[in-house]
């Protein structure tokens, strides 16, 4: 066995071997780096994308992206400096509402809803390099002020919901836009409990049932409306009265709760919204209730079916949500 004295020279050489390679490592990776061919500099079309995005905001960046050409934008967004631009380009012409109040939480939601009508009808080319930017990071959003800040999210948001607008049909969309017009008239006209029921129960009569199932074809236009559906369970007194409505109505429900699509579209209600009271436990309540209520066991399956893909998906979240 080797003495102190042997070990500390033994550790001396390895010390002496190290610094020397680290030294070299180092030197290597900063040559290496050096070496590395830098990109090329934007073509003068992406250049001048990049320049215009820097001067706009929103809404006249919403033009914007209407008419640029879509191969030149996607080759933009490619860049950090793009990518960036797009941010800047995100900002509001228009005051940012004032958060502590209720009113000013009512003007953000309505605008921002204004700004997915408007992303919906962007090009289909802009909108897929749009995704790429939306997941991407500038360090240079931390310089911002907290206004840019808000604005620039706000924007990010419109534009997710404005992307899955684009995907669906003519009539799910008008669904859609139906639902959200109900609800800004009704927190304007404050028409009682009462009326609301009534008024989202002449909608959804309007509709039909070609109608009411081609919006559960599509998880997002599926999605808004059993937010509206979990609304009027809760305003029900958490049950359901079957004839208040016509024996399809509560069909067609039946049968998407049944079928593939129901997963999905939960997928995409809020994670904030499976406490009490929020749009997913809302829903999902009045689906279990409504099953009863028909006593439909491939229903009650279809709920079963739910419950376990959201385990599968949030298995962290299980016994807070249900146990």
């Amino acid at each position: 066995m080797p003495n102190l004295q042997q070990r500390k020279k033994r550790l001396t050489i390895k010390i002496d071997l190290f610094l020397p390679l680290t030294l070299f490592l180092g030197l290597a990776s900063s040559a290496m780096a050096q070496e590395k061919p830098a990109s090329p500099p934007p073509s003068a079309e992406v250049q001048a994308v990049i320049e215009e995005l820097r001067t706009l905001r929103i809404p006249e960046t919403l033009s914007f992206l209407k008419r640029v050409d879509p191969k030149v934008f996607a080759q933009a967004l490619k860049t950090p400096e793009g990518r960036w631009a797009m941010n800047l380009a995100s900002r509001w012409s228009v005051p940012f509402p004032d958060l502590y109040t209720e009113a000013g939480k009512w003007e953000l939601l309505q605008y921002r809803e204004k700004l997915s009508r408007e992303f919906a009808t962007v090009p289909q080319a802009v909108i897929d390099p749009l995704a790429y930017w939306r997941m991407s990071w500038s360090p240079e959003f931390l310089n911002l002020s907290d206004e840019e800040r808000h604005e620039i999210v706000n924007t990010e948001d419109a534009f997710r919901s404005g992307a899955f607008l684009s995907q669906l049909s003519p009539v799910q969309r008008e669904a859609v836009y139906e639902l959200h017009d109900l609800g800004t008239a009704i927190h304007n006209r404050h028409p009682g409990l009462a009326g609301i029921l009534k008024e989202h129960y002449a909608l959804f009569t309007q509709w039909g049932p070609e109608k009411l199932r081609q919006v559960l074809e599509a998880p997002w236009s599926a999605a808004e409306f059993l937010k509206a559906f979990g609304r009027v369970f809760l305003d029900q007194g958490w049950k359901w009265k079957l004839s208040t409505m016509p024996s399809w109505f509560w069909q067609e429900i039946a049968e998407f709760t049944e079928g593939p699509n129901a997963a999905p579209t939960f997928s995409l209600l809020e994670m904030g919204s499976m406490m009490l009271g929020g749009a997913y436990m809302n829903a999902h309540i009045g689906l279990v209730f409504l099953a009863r209520a028909l006593k439909d066991d491939r229903m009650m399956k279809g709920i079963d079916a739910i419950n376990a893909q959201f385990d599968a998906d949030h298995p962290e979240l299980q016994k807070a949500v249900r146990h």
